[in-house]
């Protein structure tokens, strides 16, 4: 599987449903499945170096303003040149501890994929299972 590296603090807006457009400065022909990595820069309320998702990479187009929301940035960040990567149909896995690499790279590994819990207590029992230790 093709995987990507994004700084933590993005990952867990992806992971969290608030950004489902990734910005890069180049494209990729490539659609389909992505593991999303998070890079091992520590960052307040984050869980760094590892893959903690997979998104569906539905399209690759020039970015424009009208994406700075659904991107997660502020509308200063925008630039020309910019690329917006189309985040779709996004399922967490249980974490894989990785080292985040340049460019998009692939992932031979096991996958291993989490049932969205349906109530506080399986939201909870998730957490302490598979994230409580990895938390920042």
């Amino acid at each position: 599987m093709k995987a990507l590296s994004i700084h933590p603090y993005f990952v867990m807006q992806i992971f969290a449903g608030r950004k489902t457009i990734e910005v890069r400065s180049w494209e990729t022909n490539y659609r389909g499945d992505l593991l999303i990595c998070s890079t091992a820069k520590k960052f307040k309320n984050t869980i760094p170096g590892h893959a903690l998702l997979v998104a569906r990479l539905a399209d690759v187009v020039p970015f424009a303003k009208k994406y700075v929301d659904a991107a997660y940035m502020l509308p200063q960040d925008w630039e020309p040149g910019l690329y917006a990567w189309m985040l779709e149909d996004i399922r967490p896995i249980v974490p894989i501890p990785l080292k985040g690499r340049l460019s998009l790279w692939n992932y031979d590994g096991p996958i291993e994929y989490l049932e969205p819990p349906k109530t506080d207590e399986e939201d909870e029992e998730q957490y302490n299972l598979y994230y409580r230790d990895i938390f920042i």
